[in-house]
């Protein structure tokens, strides 16, 4: 369909398209910002709410959409600590340091004494409407600093605080909190879990004994909670310095998929973003992944049951084969030719049949034997590359170079080799270098099938493998190999740049990576002149 010829907003020629929606055009500047003022805003965007009975309420794009494109950015309607969280402050969300000297507490707050930064955040409009409720109440909050806590040390204190927030909402602006209480809560799933037992006690106590809010019942109470478990993005910034929960009711509306077409990120303000991963074409439901790409079918549903309380039905998820990488698999060890796979992988309790010689097992049996594999990884030391690189040696017979706790181990090889003590990109030896760039050309491949495009999981193998091809590089000798070497650098830089371009904390990384490669294109030209 050809776009309008008439300004939106003056009826006149006009051919200036708008960006966001493609579906207005204005004949200057001028009319364009008074249209966005005059209502625009709220009708800006290239999706459309839609409904079925699998997803329930999506989104779908109104239009063709292109890799990189902004899709939604929408602030949170309620942010706060985890169900559990290392001492924060809850003015600024800064994990707290440690006092200055060990016999010294936390900055406590004056009025209602839960600890924060400092004075300055006791006027955090974050924190003054709960404050002045729990002074009142003279509630007095036990989180101390301790030195001899682990610093990861949780605090399950936290627990009341976001779902305070939100009980707050209905007496301070009950049109957010009617936006919030249309979320889907999935709460007679999550009733019957040992957390909601213990939450049931705590929650209910704090809001209606300890604070004295009696007109929330405890059904409510309980709903919030579970609406928060599942909807609520983890809520990252500052390199890791804040780790919180926030609620965006606009982004609880994209579907999950395993393989999906859109990333997020969070702005300074903790507004969360979301970008197109690939071209994404009109109609197409728009998704994003709460889980991780590497994981097996198996793990990933059993992950999403737990967490979200949906079992996902994906065209990955549907396949048995896992898109042809046979994630899910173990070699058969009769035939030891083919890979045994689920008869039925969206039924925990399938069997599961070699697809050479037809040899089935229980899904008992291969479960508890996948279980194994997947405990032995997870208690690996992984502070140095060599207990992976005897995991993968140990496994070479039962598991194929595609399988889930493979790729699980390779990626953490990536992360290590260049990085771990002992291990340093400059201490690497030529075969080691050689070994990282395999590994990472090796899971690329995976993730263009599992997290492609413009992902982040992409980005930061792209990230490893120019450190290392660039270190190759510079310990080349023939003049024609380093040229090589270099220019594949750049283009992985270039690559790099593109997907990371809309990520602000990466710039001065990516501004690193341009000066150490140009530092080695001179060097190389001066070797050569």
């Amino acid at each position: 369909m050809s776009p309008p010829t008439a300004c939106a907003f003056c009826q006149s020629h006009a051919t200036q398209l708008c960006a966001g929606c493609r579906s207005v055009v204005y004949c200057s500047r001028e009319h364009q910002k008074e249209h966005w003022k005059r209502g625009h805003k709220r009708e800006c965007k290239c999706f459309e709410l839609s409904s079925n009975e699998t997803l329930g309420r999506h989104l779908r794009a109104t239009r063709d959409i292109k890799a990189g494109e902004q899709i939604m950015r929408e602030p949170p309607l309620v942010v706060g600590p985890k169900v559990a969280s290392v001492p924060l402050c809850l003015g600024c969300h800064k994990n707290l340091l440690p006092p200055e000297k060990p016999a010294q507490n936390y900055h406590k707050c004056s009025a209602c004494t839960w600890p924060l930064c400092s004075a300055e955040c006791e006027q955090s409009p974050y924190h003054l409407a709960e404050c002045r409720l729990m002074a009142g109440s003279n509630f007095e909050c036990k989180i101390n600093y301790n030195a001899a806590e682990l610093q990861e040390h949780k605090e399950s204190a936290y627990c009341v605080i976001m779902l305070l927030r939100c009980v707050q909402l209905k007496l301070n602006s009950p049109a957010a909190f009617a936006r919030l209480y249309e979320l889907e809560d999935h709460l007679k799933e999550r009733l019957e879990t040992p957390l909601y037992q213990v939450l049931r006690a705590n929650l209910i106590t704090f809001i209606k004994t300890v604070l004295g809010l009696s007109d929330c019942s405890e059904l409510e109470i309980l709903r919030i909670a579970a609406i928060l478990d599942t909807n609520a993005f983890e809520v990252r910034q500052l390199g890791g310095c804040v780790k919180v929960r926030g609620l965006y009711p606009g982004a609880a509306m994209f579907a999950h998929d395993c393989v999906p077409n859109m990333r997020h990120r969070f702005d300074d303000d903790m507004n969360i973003v979301f970008l197109a991963k690939r071209s994404i074409a009109k109609g197409e439901i728009l998704s994003i992944s709460y889980t991780q790409p590497l994981r097996s079918t198996i793990q990933r549903r059993v992950h999403l049951k737990q967490v979200k309380c949906f079992d996902c039905a994906c065209a990955r998820c549907e396949d048995p084969t896992e898109l042809g990488t046979f994630a899910g698999a173990h070699i058969c060890g009769k035939c030891k030719v083919g890979k045994i796979i689920s008869m039925d992988p969206l039924q925990l309790a399938a069997n599961w049949k070699c697809e050479v010689c037809n040899l089935k097992r229980s899904a008992k049996e291969f479960l508890t034997q996948d279980a194994k594999i997947e405990q032995e990884l997870e208690a690996l030391d992984k502070t140095t590359p060599l207990s992976l690189e005897e995991f993968l040696y140990r496994h070479r017979v039962e598991l194929h170079e595609t399988n889930t706790h493979i790729l699980q181990a390779k990626y953490a090889l990536t992360q290590l080799y260049g990085h771990a003590p002992g291990f340093a990109m400059d201490e690497l030896s030529e075969k080691s270098l050689k070994r990282k760039v395999e590994l990472c050309e090796e899971l690329l491949e995976i993730s263009n099938l599992f997290d492609g495009g413009w992902s982040i999981f992409r980005g930061n193998l792209l990230i490893e493998m120019q450190e290392t091809v660039l270190a190759q590089a510079l310990g080349l000798e023939n003049a024609n190999e380093c040229q090589a070497k270099l220019q594949q650098a750049a283009e992985l830089l270039q690559e790099i740049s593109n997907i990371m371009n809309n990520e602000p904390e990466m710039q001065q990384m990516l501004a690193e990576r341009r000066q150490m490669l140009d530092a080695a294109v001179a060097r190389y030209a001066v070797g050569t002149e």
